[in-house]
């Protein structure tokens, strides 16, 4: 027996956002006089700033809008009418643009500029974009409605200002005239938002050998915090990430599933004393650049001391869930179902550290005391065992025009603990992955990135485009 994996994904996404992007929960009246709070401190920097440009008339604005406007989710979209928006846009430039149709409304896009070396950069986005209720916005979600700052729309944050953003680059090297050092492949895919089965994975599925040809791949998955727009905390480049495994258990009696839902959150909580903890090489890696960027000293000498930190169950327990959870494998609980013909299904998604495997921690994670009478099956997909290097050419271009957009700016690796990127897929095959924002934007101005009224601040996405124009001429030009 199988659950759906609509329910499943949309469940753990939202889930992931809200920890990854410390985005709010909004409702009501109160909620918009909040928003209004938090937009101050931008509105009066912007007085001085944004109100002397009229971005509305800029191109790059203009193509992003009119993207947004192309719905191309799952359930009353296509995405093949955005695949046919991104080949217009690349064909009018002079580069070739080919669209692969599957099952009549998904799309893959593929455009490449040949350089001296043939193993592409690949500049990767996916089309697709999750279901939006427009009973829950503030604007019509596919209207790209602008009250600068903001522009809002499904997907202006997730993530059509990256493609926007990659698809410009590709565009200003084809004009340049200058011979690339390296290939540049623009690749658009299908289905990231439901598994990426018509996507990356159908994509490594049928042309391994061409994947594994990939130089490096530049994707989503990467953050940034600030305290304002002018003091960055911390600019982090996404290098690694867990591993997810869908465990499906079936039983006959309701209550005893919905028990056992809950006994699995709150064992999350209580922070399993029984499931051993570690510090992987990725996540040291990590916290070894994101320590001193912490506000609070005690959570400084916490992440500058993790062997210690996590031997100390007193000490563990005062980080927060999304952190002790970079430690530790975790069983979360993301769906019961009733199944037709009788019978619940509850799928249980495990949470692996770079490294591990299903085996050694799944008698910790789902006892046999907690599943005792239940069947149990498991699911594992495809998904990388260790992060990618960050002696990468690709990650020093990108630690380099940071230094010179915002010389000081604290910045470095970034691992994802709750959520899921098509890197994982890319690191299967030994291709060097990073998930990289150029976008300078507050924690707080994607709002809902998953449900409702997703937002995106114009002038960090004008200042992003160029940003990442600097990263792929570094990498490809031979003159940058």
């Amino acid at each position: 027996m199988r659950t759906s994996s609509r329910p499943l994904l949309h469940r753990q996404r939202l889930a992931a956002r809200v920890a990854l992007y410390s985005s709010l929960v909004v409702t009501g009246f109160a909620a918009w006089g909040l928003i209004r709070a938090l937009d101050r401190p931008l509105k009066q920097y912007a007085a001085d700033q944004w109100f002397r440009i009229d971005y509305l008339s800029l191109p790059e604005v203009k193509m992003l809008r009119e993207y947004v406007r192309i719905d191309t989710s799952e359930t009353t979209g296509s995405e093949l009418e955005g695949a046919r928006f991104l080949a217009r846009q690349l064909e009018a430039a002079g580069i070739p643009a080919r669209i692969e149709v599957l099952a009549g409304k998904h799309a893959n896009v593929y455009a490449e500029i040949a350089g001296k070396d043939p193993r592409p950069l690949v500049l990767h986005n996916h089309i697709d974009v999750t279901a939006a209720d427009p009973a829950e916005w503030f604007h019509p979600p596919f209207e790209a409605y602008v009250e600068l700052p903001w522009m809002y729309g499904r997907g202006v944050f997730d993530m059509k200002s990256v493609a926007i953003a990659q698809l410009l680059t590709m565009i200003d090297l084809k004009k340049s005239g200058k011979p690339l050092d390296r290939s540049v492949l623009f690749l658009a895919t299908s289905s990231e938002e439901h598994g990426s089965r018509l996507g990356v994975r159908r994509i490594i599925q049928l042309q391994p050998e061409r994947v594994r040809n990939f130089w490096a791949v530049l994707t989503e998955g990467g953050a940034v915090e600030a305290r304002t727009r002018e003091d960055i905390k911390y600019w982090g480049t996404e290098f690694g990430q867990k591993r997810f495994v869908d465990v499906t258990l079936c039983g006959s009696d309701r209550r005893q599933m919905e028990d056992l839902r809950v006994l699995l959150a709150e064992r999350i909580d209580r922070g399993y004393p029984e499931i051993p903890v570690q510090v992987t090489p990725e996540v040291r890696a990590y916290l070894d650049s994101y320590a001193s960027s912490r506000d609070r000293e005690d959570f400084r000498d916490l992440f500058a001391r993790p062997d210690e930190t996590i031997r100390d169950p007193a000490s563990f327990q005062k980080l927060p869930r999304y952190v002790r959870s970079l430690f530790r494998a975790e069983a979360v609980p993301v769906a019961l179902d009733e199944v037709p013909g009788g019978g619940f299904e509850l799928t249980v998604k495990l949470h692996l550290l770079p490294g591990q495997e299903v085996d050694e921690v799944i008698d910790h994670l789902l006892p046999a005391w907690l599943t005792w009478g239940l069947t149990r099956t498991i699911d594992e997909a495809p998904g990388a065992r260790h992060g990618s290097p960050l002696d990468h050419p690709v990650f020093a271009a990108i630690d380099a025009v940071l230094e010179e957009r915002h010389p000081g700016a604290p910045r470095g690796p970034w691992f994802l603990p709750w959520t899921a990127t098509d890197s994982r897929f890319f690191r299967t095959l030994g291709v060097p992955s990073y998930g990289f924002s150029p976008f300078l934007i507050m924690n707080t101005d994607t709002l809902q990135v998953d449900k409702a009224n997703e937002r995106f601040a114009v002038p960090a996405f004008v200042e992003g485009v160029g940003l990442y124009k600097d990263v792929v001429r570094r990498l490809v030009l031979a003159t940058p």
